[in-house]
């Protein structure tokens, strides 16, 4: 079994050294990318490469208490290290996918592609009323009603119209 454990600790290793690189060389470049003016960007704790240093620092850190644990001879400890490496994994990966779109966007916005948005309304112009002789009668919503007052709450603001 320790065999076992030793051959996914080093897949898991090979892995978070790999997209430890790619998430460092991901936040250098979302800190160095030219927003326009940099006289009013501030450099602090809070920009991306320190943010992206941290997260890394935070991971390995994890990753060395989630070996610890592997390795120790009680089952929980075990079950505790390998959670560990599984939250951390999906850790890694969604801040891979962050740091992802946050550097499509802004590459976006620099060479000037509108994002799609949702469009509620059409662009043309509204069409001109036509004065009708009859106004028809509204045809009766029919919805299924819950008799839960939380379920109600939601439903009714969803469907609210301004």
């Amino acid at each position: 079994m320790n065999e076992i454990l030793l051959l996914l600790l080093g897949i898991v290793g090979i892995f978070a050294v790999g997209c430890s690189i790619a998430l460092l060389a991901l936040g250098r470049m979302i800190d160095q990318f030219p927003t326009g003016d940099e006289s009013k960007r501030t450099r602090s704790i809070a920009s991306p490469i320190e943010t992206t240093r941290i997260s890394v620092v935070a991971f390995w850190a994890l990753f060395i208490v989630g070996t610890w644990a592997v390795f120790q001879e009680s089952r929980i400890l075990l079950i505790a290290g390998i959670t560990t490496f599984f939250a951390i994994c999906l850790f890694i990966l969604t801040a891979l996918i962050f740091s992802f779109a946050v550097l499509k966007t802004m590459r976006g916005r620099r060479l000037g592609i509108e994002m799609p948005i949702l469009q509620l309304s059409p662009s043309a112009p509204a069409p001109v009323p036509v004065p009708q002789a009859e106004p028809a009668p509204p045809a009766p919503v029919l919805r299924k009603r819950y008799n839960n007052p939380v379920t109600d709450f939601m439903l009714n603001a969803l469907l609210k119209k301004d």
